[in-house]
Parts: structure tokens; sequence; C-alpha cells
């Protein structure tokens, strides 16, 4: 009989140890890094808009307990584009905008602030330019007519005055010789955002 009572004791120790440490453990502050997206509001289709970073790490400091049922995946933070004029602004990071719970403690946050850069959009029309792959065996005497001669091309104001003309893919002219007509892609510049049409008809004349 002492040796059941000697062994149920034994039992209940070791439970008690158990949870014991179950809730010193979970009681335990331990810290996370946090990674939190930046979110566009309010954009224009009108302008173009940078963020750099596009996210922040947040590092906090809870129990587990209080970690595992935090929902960190739905972290988000907003910025508000309508706020801001075309440029360059540095912008604090708008971390009270989180709602973070009191049992929630914020360690560090990098980095504390974002570049904003927004440029306004506009359009041009500008020719389209033959170039081709390669030079030898060329035709003498030829001619391409390309349709459409002009395209609408996107982009900033500032690439927008340095683009006077955009050039198609290289085209293998003893090939287009034979075909006498192709469909040609063409060569975004950089910086530019979008070209309309995308192709061109390229027609081969001698």
């Amino acid at each position: 009989m002492k040796f059941k009572r000697e062994h149920k004791l034994k039992i209940i120790s070791f439970f008690l140890a158990i949870i014991l440490w179950y809730f010193v453990v979970l009681g335990k502050p331990i810290e996370k890094e946090l990674e939190i997206p930046i979110i566009r509001k309010n954009f224009n289709p009108n302008y173009l808009v940078e963020l750099n970073p596009s996210e922040v790490v947040l590092k906090v400091e809870a129990t587990r307990r209080i970690l595992r049922n935090f929902p960190s995946n739905n972290l988000k933070l907003e910025i508000d584009l309508s706020k801001y004029p075309p440029g360059v602004h540095q912008i604090r990071v708008p971390i009270e905008k989180l709602n973070l719970p009191s049992d929630l403690k914020i360690k560090e946050l990098k980095p504390d602030s974002i570049t904003l850069i927004i440029k306004r959009l506009d359009v041009k029309k500008v020719p389209v330019k033959p170039i081709y792959e390669t030079e030898e065996n060329f035709p003498k005497r030829f001619k391409l007519i390309i349709k459409p001669s002009y395209v609408v091309i996107k982009a900033p104001i500032e690439v927008l005055v340095n683009t006077y003309y955009i050039t198609t893919q290289p085209l293998d002219i003893l090939k287009l010789k034979i075909k006498k007509e192709v469909e040609a892609e063409l060569a975004i510049p950089p910086g530019v955002i979008s070209v309309y049409p995308e192709k061109v008809k390229v027609i081969y004349h001698e």
C-alpha cells in the first residue's frame, strides 16, 4: 500500500511539474519579428508611384500565448497617396495605425521611415524606326513601310521630353525580304510605362 501511495505521489508531482513548466514557458516574454507590407491607398493611375521599402520589419515582445493567438498575417500599413503632390517624400512609418494590443510591446521598427516618389504620367506620339539584326548581305535597294508609323507612349514627363522615337525589335531583313510582311514587336525604352500598339506591321518593298 505504501508503495502504491508513493507511486501515486510521484505521478501527481510529475504532472504538476509539467503544468508548472507549461505556464512558466508560456508566461515568459519572447521577441518576434513581423514583416508588415506597405499598401498604397487612393492610387491615381495618372501617376507613377514608388515606395521604398515596400514593407517594414517590426520587432515585438510578448508571451508565447499572446503571440500564438495574435493574427500577425493580417497586419498592413496604408499610405494615403492623395495627401502627397508629385515629388520625393520622406514619410514616417505610422506604426500607431496598426492598433496593436496593449500586451504587445514594440521593441524596434526597421526602417522607421519610407521614401515615396510620385511622378506625373503623360502620353506622347512618336515615330517607329526599324533596326536590323545584321547588315551583312543587306539588299542594295529596298523600302520598308511601317503600319502604324507612329505609336503612343506613356511615361513620366521627364522621360517623354527625351524620347523622340521608338524602335522595333531587331529585324531579320533577309527573312523579311522573303516573307514580304511581318509583325514586329517594339522595344520599350527605359522609363516608358506602356506603348500602344505594342506591335507594328513591317512591309518590305524593293
